[in-house]
C-alpha cells in the first residue's frame, strides 16, 4: 500500500494477486484475498475486476484515506458498486495502515523493555491497545459518507483487529448521524441508522481473549465471527476452546451465527 510510485504499487498488487490465485487454485477450502490499493480509482477498479476474474474472493484495502480522499468520495463509487454487484467483500486487516503507535511513543527510556517488534511478531503490547483506530476511522467515514446506505449489498470484514471497540463505535455513529442531521443534510437522507447498516453489512473478528457474549449483549449477534491467528501471541494457544467458553452464555442460534452463518453472509460466493 505504501510503495513510492503508482507503477510499483499496482505492479506489486498484480503480482501478489496472480500468486494468490495460483496458490488457492484447486483447493475449495481456500478463499484467496486480493490486495488492491485504492489511490488511483481507475487502476484500482481494473485490478479488482482482474483479481475477481482470477477467482479471488475478497479484496483487502488500505484503511488510510486513499489518494488523499475519503473512501466515500464519488471517485470511489464504481469500486464499491462493483464489489456489491459481484458479492465480494472488502477486507480491513492488520497492515491496512501504519502501526497506530509511532516510534516516538515506543521511546520510554527503558531499552530493557523488550518489544515483539522486529521479531516473529509485527506488533507489541502498546500497538495492540490502539490497533483498531485506523479501521474505526475508515468504517465511520464510510458509513457517514453514505457508502453502505447507497450499496446495501456491499459487505466488509474487519479482521484481526479485535472487536471490543465495535459496540461503542456503533453507538457513536448513531449519535453522530442524529445530532448532525440538521447541519449535514445528507445524513437526513439515510433510510437506515448507522447501526442498522453495520448490522446488515459488516462483520468483525474478536480476539480469543475478548468476551463475545458481552459484545453481543451490547450490540448484535450478526456482527461477530470466529477467527484464529494461532500461533501469534494475540491468537492464543487454544482459540477454539476460549471462544467456546466466551460464547457459552449465547443461545444456540447466536452461537451458530458466530461459528458459521456470519462467515457465509460475509462470503456468499463461497456457498
Amino acid at each position: 500500500f505504501t510503495a513510492p510510485t503508482a507503477q510499483l504499487r499496482y505492479g506489486a498488487a498484480r503480482a501478489h494477486n496472480r500468486a494468490m490465485a495460483e496458490f488457492c487454485d484447486g483447493d475449495a477450502r481456500l478463499i484467496g484475498v486480493a490486495m488492491v490499493p485504492l489511490d488511483d480509482p481507475s487502476q484500482a477498479l481494473e485490478e479488482i475486476n482482474r483479481a475477481l476474474d482470477l477467482g479471488l474472493g475478497a479484496v483487502w484495502v488500505s484503511a488510510d484515506a486513499p489518494g488523499g480522499r475519503s473512501p466515500g468520495h464519488p471517485l470511489h463509487e464504481p469500486i464499491w458498486a462493483t464489489l456489491a454487484e459481484r458479492r465480494v467483500p472488502f477486507i480491513l486487516h492488520v497492515g491496512s495502515a501504519d502501526l497506530s503507535i509511532p516510534d516516538p511513543w515506543m521511546n520510554d527510556g527503558h531499552p530493557d523493555h523488550r518489544s515483539a517488534r522486529g521479531g516473529a511478531e509485527v506488533i507489541g503490547s502498546k500497538d495492540l491497545t490502539v490497533i483498531h483506530h485506523s479501521a474505526h476511522r475508515f468504517i465511520s467515514v464510510l458509513v457517514l459518507d453514505g457508502v453502505l446506505e447507497r450499496h446495501p449489498m456491499l459487505r466488509g470484514g474487519v479482521i484481526e483487529l479485535g472487536a471490543g471497540w465495535v459496540p461503542d463505535m456503533i453507538r457513536r455513529l448513531d449519535h453522530a448521524a442524529a445530532i448532525w442531521a440538521k447541519s449535514e443534510p445528507h445524513l437526513q437522507e439515510m433510510t437506515r441508522t448507522p447501526s442498522e447498516q453495520i448490522r446488515a453489512q459488516l462483520r468483525f473478528t474478536p480476539y480469543p481473549f475478548e468476551d463475545v457474549a458481552q459484545m453481543v449483549s451490547e450490540s448484535f449477534p450478526e456482527l461477530y465471527l470466529f477467527s484464529s491467528d494461532y500461533p501469534h501471541a494475540e491468537g492464543g494457544r487454544d482459540p477454539i476452546g476460549r471462544f467456546e467458553r466466551t460464547t457459552a452464555a449465547l443461545s444456540d442460534s447466536e452461537r451458530s451465527l458466530f461459528f458459521h452463518q456470519n462467515f457465509n453472509d460475509l462470503h456468499p460466493n463461497s456457498l
